[in-house]
């Protein structure tokens, strides 16, 4: 199957490595470039019919799979559906989508019946992530809310 590849570990489609499709563990087989990305075949799939059954779904890796950032540097799985409170403790909502502006990223935080918060990320901005509690605190810039 041709998979289009977003990871920046070199080594993640190599032979023997085990990814999640549908949460479950599927082990590669080989791997080699094509012309559209990477062509990956996996052990239990044995043929095109069953590659085209997979259009469109997501190849992940376990969250122990990855490799460790830079303090301060955070996945995007990470932080996607965290909490956000300002650092006075108002709940703001949950980060639902970033956008990869080039720049710096910028957390959409949504709560119901609340229009959405467009929050930058930015050293200023995010005062504290705590991925055990999936909690962010932050200090909006005048107007932003």
């Amino acid at each position: 199957m041709s998979v289009e590849v977003l990871s920046d570990a070199p080594n993640r489609f190599k032979p023997g490595g085990v990814l999640r499709l549908k949460g479950k563990p599927e082990r590669v087989e080989r791997s080699r470039k094509g012309k559209r990305g990477l062509l990956v075949k996996l052990d239990s799939v044995n043929d095109r019919t069953q590659a085209e059954e997979l259009v469109g779904e997501d190849l992940t890796v376990l969250p122990e799979q990855v490799e460790p950032l830079p303090d301060g540097s955070y996945y995007h799985f990470q932080i996607l559906g965290m909490r956000v409170l300002t650092d006075e403790g108002e709940y703001l909502g949950t980060v639902e989508e970033i956008i990869v502006t080039g720049g710096n990223d910028v957390y959409v935080v949504h709560e119901e019946g609340r229009r959405d918060i467009l929050i930058p990320a930015l050293p200023d901005v995010i005062i504290d992530v705590d991925l055990e509690a999936a909690e962010m605190k932050v200090s909006l810039p005048d107007g932003l809310v």
